[in-house]
C-alpha cells in the first residue's frame, strides 16, 4: 500500500515528488519492508522439509500466473492508448516482453524494458530464491548470522562494482570474461559442498544462472548489496522466532545493519534528481530506509498479538496489489472537475487506490489464489509418489 500511495500522489502533486525524492521515499520504505518479509518468511518455505523442486513449484505458482497476466494486460491497456510503455521496450518488443516473462527483466536488460515498472523489485527477489537454493544445496542455508554480517559487509565495497557487466555500455571481453570466471568458480564451490550428483548439477545450473544476473544489474552495485543484505537481516529475525539464533544475536545483526546503512549514506555527495529537480542529499536514504527496519521490528515484536482484519485483508492480497496497481493507475482516467467540494485530484487519488484494492481483491481471487493452491496440489501428488515409491508396501496396506 506504501508503493500504490506512493505511485499515486507523486503523479498528481508534483511538491510530494520533490519532497519524496529529496527526504523520505514513501514507496522505497515500503519496498525495504518487504525485501524484510521476504527474508523472514522465504526460508521457513523453503527448509519445511520438501524437496528444493517443489519448493520452486510452489513459487512459481505462487508469483508468475499473475504476473505473466498482468503483462499481457499491460500490453491490452497499451493499444487502447490506456498504459504506457518504456521505449527500451518499445524498440524492441518481442525480445522485451520475453525478458518480462522471466521476471529477472532487470537484471538482463535496464529499467527501460520493463511492461510493469515496480518489477524491479521482483527480480530481486527471485534472485534471492536462487541464493538461498545455493546455499540449501551447500548446507550453508542455516548460518544466517555470518551470511547477514557477510552480505551487510559487502555493501560498502558493492560501491566499486560496476554495474552491467554484461550488457552495459563499459561492458567487453574483459569484463564478460570476469563474469564467466566467477561463475565458473562459484559453480566449482557449490558443486564441491553438493551432498549428492543430483545436487551439484542443481548448483550448476543455479550458479550459471545466478552470478551472471547480479553481476550484470543495471544500478549503483552498492544498492543491491543493500537489498540482499536486508533480505539477509530478516532471516536471522526469522531464525531469532524459531530459536535458532539468540535474540541478543540476531538483534545485534539487526543493529549492525543500521549503522552500517547509516554510516555508508553519509558519505552520498549531492546529486541532482533529473526529474524532480531537487538536490538528493546523504539524508534521503538513512531516512527511508532505517524506518522500515524500525517498522518491520516493531511488527515482528507485536507478532503474538491481533491485528485489524483490514491490514490482514492487505496482506492476503499484497501481491496482487504490488503488481496489478500500475495498470490501474494508468488505467484508470483522473477526474477533471470537484464533486461535492472534493478537489479533483484528491478525488484521483481515492480512485487510484480503492481501484487498486479493489482489482487487487478480484485478481487474487480469480487468479493469484486458484493458481497457488493449484501449485499445492501438484506438490501434495508428486509427495504421494515419492512415498509411493519409496514404501511401497506400507502405501498398499
Amino acid at each position: 500500500m506504501a508503493v500504490v500511495v506512493q505511485h499515486s500522489s507523486e503523479r498528481l502533486w508534483p511538491a510530494y515528488f520533490r519532497f519524496s525524492q529529496a527526504h523520505f521515499g514513501l514507496g522505497e520504505f515500503g519496498v525495504f519492508v518487504f525485501f524484510l518479509v521476504s527474508g523472514f518468511i522465504i526460508p521457513a518455505s523453503l527448509e519445511r522439509g520438501r524437496s528444493l523442486g517443489a519448493f520452486w513449484v510452489g513459487r512459481f505458482f505462487r508469483l508468475f500466473p499473475l504476473f505473466w497476466a498482468c503483462l499481457v494486460g499491460a500490453v491490452i491497456l497499451h493499444s487502447i492508448h490506456r498504459y504506457m510503455l518504456p521505449g527500451g521496450f518499445l524498440a524492441d518488443p518481442v525480445r522485451s516482453f520475453m525478458a518480462n516473462l522471466t521476471m529477472m527483466q532487470f537484471f538482463i536488460g535496464s529499467w527501460d524494458i520493463q511492461i510493469i515498472g515496480a518489477s524491479w523489485s521482483l527480480s530481486y527477489e527471485l534472485t534471492f530464491y536462487l541464493l538461498l537454493s545455493l546455499l540449501l544445496i551447500a548446507g550453508l542455508n542455516r548460518r544466517s548470522v555470518p551470511l547477514a554480517v557477510l552480505a551487510v559487509g559487502l555493501i560498502a565495497p558493492g560501491a566499486l562494482l560496476p554495474a552491467a557487466l554484461i550488457t552495459g555500455g563499459a561492458a567487453n571481453v574483459g569484463t564478460r570474461s570476469i563474469v564467466a570466471v566467477v561463475t565458473v568458480v562459484v559453480a566449482a564451490v557449490f558443486v564441491y559442498l553438493a551432498a549428492d550428483r543430483r545436487l551439484a548439477l542443481a548448483a550448476i545450473l543455479i550458479a550459471f544462472i545466478t552470478v551472471p544476473l547480479v553481476l550484470n544489474q543495471p544500478g549503483p552495485s552498492v544498492l543491491t548489496f543493500g537489498y540482499f543484505a536486508t533480505m539477509f537481516v530478516g532471516t536471522v529475525l526469522y531464525r531469532i522466532t524459531s530459536g535458532e539464533v539468540a535474540a541478543w544475536r540476531g538483534w545485534a545483526v539487526f543493529g549492525f545493519a543500521i549503522c552500517v546503512i547509516f554510516g555508508i549514506c553519509t558519505f552520498v555527495e549531492p546529486v541532482l534528481d533529473a526529474t524532480s529537480g531537487v538536490w538528493v542529499t546523504w539524508v534521503k536514504q538513512p531516512s527511508t530506509i532505517i524506518p522500515a527496519y524500525l517498522v518491520f521490528a516493531g511488527a515482528l515484536l507485536l507478532r503474538r498479538r491481533s491485528f485489524p482484519r483490514p491490514l490482514l485483508f492487505l496482506g492476503r492480497i499484497s501481491y496482487s496489489l504490488y503488481v496489478v496497481h500500475a495498470l490501474v493507475l494508468d488505467g484508470l482516467p483522473r477526474w477533471t472537475t470537484s464533486v461535492a467540494g472534493i478537489p479533483a485530484l484528491w478525488l484521483t487519488f481515492f480512485s487510484w487506490v480503492i481501484g487498486a484494492v479493489v482489482t487487487a481483491a478480484v485478481t487474487y481471487r480469480l487468479i493469484e489464489k486458484p493458481c497457488h493452491n493449484l501449485g499445492h496440489r501438484m506438490i501434495a501428488r508428486v509427495d504421494a509418489r515419492k512415498r509411493a515409491a519409496e514404501h511401497p508396501r506400507s502405501v498398499t496396506a
